[in-house]
């Protein structure tokens, strides 16, 4: 019995050492261990580009610096969306400064375009050399490296030269382009060279790798030459000869003479302390501000889901749309000025408030301000990326049209954006019996309209939401629902992404809402359409935008993408 006693003793003994070993080795741990504290974030739709973004990040590098690098790569992990044969629309906040900016590096009409050009063909638009615009996208990086970059060039642009040499992974988002543009892909040659395996004859597939040789080697040049290389460097004579040959009219001249435009973003305070910036003309910013301060103050935020809220986000749609109609290139457009002004006042918010009814709507374009019809604009990518320091970009790229012109150039591998097709056309005929809008006519060197609203939010001078979205004429009232519910519906962010959607954009007069709208809020559609509004259901995957946001809300870092096309977060920690 004693000695029973006697080990029971001596396994309580070594029980409580045990245990308090145990309890110093986790208080030793804990205390010892760095504390991870997230310090910023990248967010990407290609797969791997956010980790570069961070990764210049990590090197020291500023925002400007890791938005450049995940642009590039970017236009090799997204090819039919962006790339260096398109151009862009940029926000960027320096908060050391307080200073926020807007860069256009949006493509703009050649100097031997005109508003007849196309003779009413709309295809000569959409594809072709003709459809081409002068690109802006790598003079934009140039413009936007010389002013804020801080790493050697080299490093922003080598890890897309490796990924080119060593191939990019096919996701099956890339793998369903590539197989619905099948017959585009095979009837251009060099598409043809780099989006077809030899071996099975077709389009690669999830799990394989494409390889962009020509790529490389064009991306060499620009590493070395830097980002004049295909605007008054070796390789811009060849680019012109390759667009020449697919029937395209941008010279030597035009390349040179691009140039991109710093301006003032479109800025508004809103409820909630809260300052928005987004870009202006040819992006759609003034539609987005005009949308939202219509709403501010008019939403109830403990009924986010009413019949009320999104009768009153519609009508503010529709009015929205109704004013971009008259809206074009600032440098182009004789009185904007004062058009912007309006539209961005809040007394003629106001005014317009007091138009829109919570139980009747108008199936008359004219009650809503349209002179016009409108022009889709069609694929792009999103990019947001804010930094340790508090810095911010929000950037949207675009090619237009997937795969844009249709065609890639032999020499340099670069495929050609199709951004004529964004201005309207005196003779192309629509269906609405309202003419198309002059203000967004060809002229040379003019820029087209676009929806296209890279957004940064701040309050008290910090970022609260980095945003912008992908994916033609909806990225406007994508973004203005995500900031209403995010920012003053306090909706989670990735809650308010995911969400089902809805839309109105005048033409046609109805609403367009997203695949199981109708099931999450069947009473909703039930007053909606009692009202005398008419709706289509879109699926998902036909072209609901797709957001890239980073939230700073409260002081707490979230970033997240949107699943409807995929996306990548890679956290900054420190």
């Amino acid at each position: 019995m004693k000695q029973s006693f006697r080990f029971r003793k001596i396994h309580y003994v070594l029980a409580a050492t045990v245990l308090v070993a145990l309890v110093i080795f986790l208080m030793l741990y804990f205390l010892l261990k760095p504390i991870t504290t997230i310090r910023g974030a990248v967010v990407t739709n290609g797969r791997g580009c956010s980790a570069i973004g961070n990764s210049i990040l990590d090197s020291g590098g500023s925002v400007a610096d890791a938005a450049i690098a995940a642009l590039f790569c970017e236009g090799v992990s997204m090819p039919f969306s962006m790339g260096l044969g398109g151009g862009f629309l940029l926000t960027i906040y320096d908060r050391q400064t307080g200073l926020v900016e807007s860069l256009d590096a949006r493509e703009k009409a050649p100097a031997g375009a005109h508003e007849n050009m196309f003779n009413g063909s709309a295809e000569l638009s959409l594809r072709g050399g003709l459809s081409a615009a002068v690109p802006g996208e790598l003079r934009g990086y140039w413009a936007l490296y010389k002013k804020y970059g801080y790493l050697p060039w080299r490093e922003l642009v080598e890890p897309t030269i490796q990924l080119c040499r060593n191939g990019i992974y096919v996701t099956a988002y890339l793998a369903r382009n590539y197989r619905e543009k099948r017959d585009l892909i095979y009837a251009d040659p060099v598409l043809r060279d780099i989006f077809f395996d030899p071996d099975t004859n077709d389009t690669y597939v999830e799990g394989q790798y494409v390889k962009r040789l020509r790529l490389a080697r064009t991306l060499e040049v620009i590493a070395n030459e830097g980002g004049d290389a295909l605007y008054t460097g070796s390789l811009v004579e060849s680019l012109v000869k390759d667009i020449e040959s697919k029937g395209g009219i941008i010279t030597v001249e035009d390349m040179k003479n691009y140039t991109p435009i710093w301006q003032e973003p479109i800025t508004t305070r809103l409820n909630g302390n809260y300052t928005v910036h987004t870009t202006p003309l040819p992006g759609s910013g003034v539609i987005l501000t005009f949308i939202l301060n219509i709403l501010d103050g008019f939403l109830n935020a403990t009924q986010p889901y009413s019949t009320e809220t999104f009768q009153r986000i519609v009508e503010s749609f529709k009015f929205g749309y109704g004013k971009r109609t008259e809206l074009g290139d600032s440098l182009f457009v004789e009185g904007i000025e004062d058009l912007v002004a309006n539209l961005t006042s809040k007394s003629y918010a106001d005014e317009i408030r007091k138009q829109i009814s919570d139980t009747a709507t108008s199936n008359d374009a004219s009650y809503y301000g349209a002179k016009t019809t409108l022009t889709e604009d069609h694929g792009t990518a999103q990019v947001s990326v804010l930094a340790p320091n508090g810095d911010a970009i929000s950037v949207t790229s675009t090619i237009n049209q997937v795969f844009g012109a249709g065609f890639a150039s032999n020499s340099t591998g670069i495929i050609l954006n199709d951004e004529m097709d964004d201005f309207s056309s005196p003779s192309v005929t629509n269906g609405f019996g309202i003419p198309p809008s002059a203000a967004n006519y060809i002229k040379p060197n003019k820029r087209p309209l676009s929806s296209m609203v890279p957004s940064i939010i701040l309050k008290d001078n910090d970022v609260v939401l980095v945003t912008g979205a992908a994916g033609g004429t909806k990225i406007t009232t994508v973004v203005a629902q995500v900031i209403v519910k995010h920012l003053w519906f306090g909706i989670d962010l990735k809650d308010a992404i995911e969400e089902k959607r809805i839309h109105h954009q005048l033409f046609p007069m109805q609403i367009e809402l997203e695949e199981g709208f109708d099931d999450a809020y069947p009473d909703v559609v039930r007053d909606l359409v009692s009202f005398g509004h008419n709706f289509t259901l879109t699926p998902t995957t036909n072209g609901f935008s797709a957001l890239t946001s980073i939230s700073a809300k409260d002081g707490n870092i979230v970033a997240a993408f949107d699943s409807r096309r995929g996306g990548y977060v890679t956290y900054n920690v420190g």
